[in-house]
């Protein structure tokens, strides 16, 4: 297990990696409890960061799955961040971060101590982390991937030279942004800041990246990958008729069909454990339906909990699209794109 479930906050569960544990540790060995409380209070304003941009998130329909805390920071794991709210999603974190620098300073003019000394440095907790989420706020502003900055920039310069090359260019700051944090790195010495360079700079490249093959997917359709050959058994065979059926067409799944209707879905690993003389109707499954026009991205969310989806037009079954088809496409995508 790489994380675990701390908390559920607007329905979203709050989760640490393993590594913040192991991080803990260390921020404990080296700077005790003080440096321990600073870091909890720290992650605990990173929560409230990533629940600001969930919270518009989820105004626009997007689903959450949940809120994973890394080393480096938070990171809000949505299903989508949709082109119309993309602006007001980014911006909520960065605004979020702000104001609990402006209430964590307001409280240290009245009342502070100090929480760590390093060195002959003295660090007050409320005006700490106040600074600090000061510097969150307006780190995460900067115009690059994968910063929310990136993501405002794009929001504002897409209508005007689209949305692609608006990642691009958000991607290309991202990446130079690291090559200069890398150089105040290795010249200082400074680990921290060499492993945020590194990935800022993976998160730059990945982020235009993930839009490239999402246009690509976007343009492939259901109807341009499915099997129209389609054999089909009735729901009154028997486990053996199938066995027979597989042995003769090789398929290792079948839709399951009766009076021209779809009505179920069986496959090798729903005979493995029956008796053969079982019906199909008592082992099937329901079937996952999708229409010709579904787009390879949305295909890809749909086959994750199945081994094949049908494709239906008019109620009539057209095809079908097996997670061996998906795998050949995505292969056949690749070597495309090396040519």
């Amino acid at each position: 297990m790489q994380s675990f479930k701390i908390a559920k906050i607007m329905n979203i569960p709050i989760e640490l990696h393993i590594t913040f544990i192991l991080l803990l540790i260390l921020v404990y060995y080296f700077w005790g409890i003080g440096g321990f409380i600073l870091y909890i209070f720290l992650f605990a304003s990173v929560v409230l960061h990533e629940l600001g941009h969930s919270y518009i998130a989820k105004k626009y329909g997007v689903h959450i799955e949940k809120i994973l805390l890394l080393p480096i920071g938070g990171m809000a794991m949505m299903d989508k961040i949709p082109k119309e709210g993309e602006f007001k999603i980014a911006i909520a974190g960065p605004i979020v971060s702000i104001i609990l620098g402006f209430i964590f300073y307001g409280i240290s003019i009245f009342v502070d101590f100090n929480i760590l000394k390093i060195g002959t440095i003295t660090y007050p907790l409320f005006m700490t982390v106040g600074v600090l989420n000061f510097m969150l706020g307006l780190f995460n502003l900067l115009p690059a991937f994968p910063m929310d900055g990136g993501r405002v920039l794009r929001a504002l310069i897409s209508h005007k030279v689209g949305y692609l090359k608006a990642t691009k260019i958000a991607s290309t700051i991202g990446q130079y942004l690291s090559f200069i944090m890398l150089g105040f790195g290795i010249i200082s010495l400074n680990i921290i800041l060499i492993l945020i360079a590194l990935f800022i700079y993976y998160g730059a490249s990945q982020e235009y990246n993930a839009l490239l093959s999402y246009e690509v997917f976007n343009k492939i359709k259901a109807k341009d990958i499915m099997s129209k050959d389609i054999v089909a058994v009735s729901p009154d065979d028997s486990v053996k008729d199938l066995i027979n059926l597989m042995f003769k067409y090789k398929y290792m799944g079948y839709p399951v069909v009766k009076d021209g209707n779809l009505i179920g879905s069986v496959s090798f690993d729903d005979i493995t454990k029956v008796n053969e003389n079982m019906l199909i109707k008592d082992i099937m499954s329901p079937p996952v339906v999708v229409s010709k026009n579904m787009d390879l991205n949305d295909l890809l969310h749909k086959i994750n909990n199945s081994e094949r989806v049908y494709v239906m037009e008019n109620n009539k079954l057209e095809g079908l699209i097996s997670k061996t088809d998906i795998i050949r496409t995505l292969k056949l995508l690749g070597l495309k794109h090396k040519i």
